[in-house]
């Protein structure tokens, strides 16, 4: 009877020790969902108002979400594949004039710049490589390092216009050859601010313990549509069907 006794209690202990760490888990999932959806819930008034805003869903269900405005004074970029494009907004900024800097993404690499500046009249072509060849411009040797970076090449200011009625719109630099890393700064003026950034922190009361959960998102000021809608957009030309 009683080693019949010890193991009905040892069952006994163990069912409701099982039973009590899945309550707990499945408290513990749904204080996580409540988190993340606290989170959305700031994200999006803060997405809506673009601004900073804090607030809350309830009774310990309190969020905080920051803006900022990136790429203002130097842009630099990840590796930019071969045939890939990055562009940068200059809509509303007041750059006159700019400078890219590069290194190749692989060892012994020798990528290649096609660079467009944009304009509300037409564009104007730029072409940089690390040689000089085929009618590209070599590259020079920049003699220091940017935003904390030591490239291997710099192309001379190209110059951009803010005069009305032929202002800059934008600057699109085509990646050909081999894959590259890029710097990009304004010598005169600030770029507008190429991206807004979100993040949101929601923090959940549980009892004694609390739950954080963040999220964080990025919105573009570049609006990219493919380079083929340039000829379209600023050759003063039409679309017939």
């Amino acid at each position: 009877m009683v080693l019949i006794m010890t193991v009905i209690s040892a069952v006994a202990v163990s069912v409701a020790s099982r039973s009590t760490v899945e309550t707990r888990i499945q408290e513990m999932d749904v204080e996580s969902k409540e988190a993340l959806l606290t989170a959305q819930a700031g994200l999006e008034e803060a997405i809506s108002k673009d601004s900073a805003v804090s607030g809350s869903l309830g009774t310990g269900k309190d969020y905080t979400v920051e803006r900022g405005d990136a790429g203002a004074t130097s842009i630099t970029t990840e590796k930019i594949s071969s045939g890939e494009s990055f562009e940068v907004y200059l809509s509303g900024g007041n750059v006159t004039g700019v400078r890219l800097y590069w290194n190749p993404a692989v060892a012994g690499g020798k990528p290649s710049l096609f660079i467009t500046d944009v304009r509300s009249t037409g564009s104007i072509d730029y072409a940089y490589d690390t040689e000089g060849a085929g009618g590209f411009t070599a590259g020079t040797t920049p003699g220091g390092t940017y935003a904390g970076v030591n490239y291997s090449y710099v192309t001379p200011t190209i110059t951009l216009s803010v005069l009305p009625g032929s202002e800059s719109i934008r600057l699109r630099i085509t990646v050909l050859g081999d894959p590259v890393f890029l710097g990009i700064r304004p010598m005169a003026g600030s770029f507008p601010a190429q991206s807004t950034n979100f993040k949101s922190t929601a923090t959940l009361d549980s009892g004694e313990t609390s739950i954080k959960y963040g999220i964080e998102y990025k919105e573009s000021k570049t609006n990219q549509l493919p380079s083929v809608f340039d000829y379209v957009l600023f050759s003063e030309g039409t679309i017939i069907q």
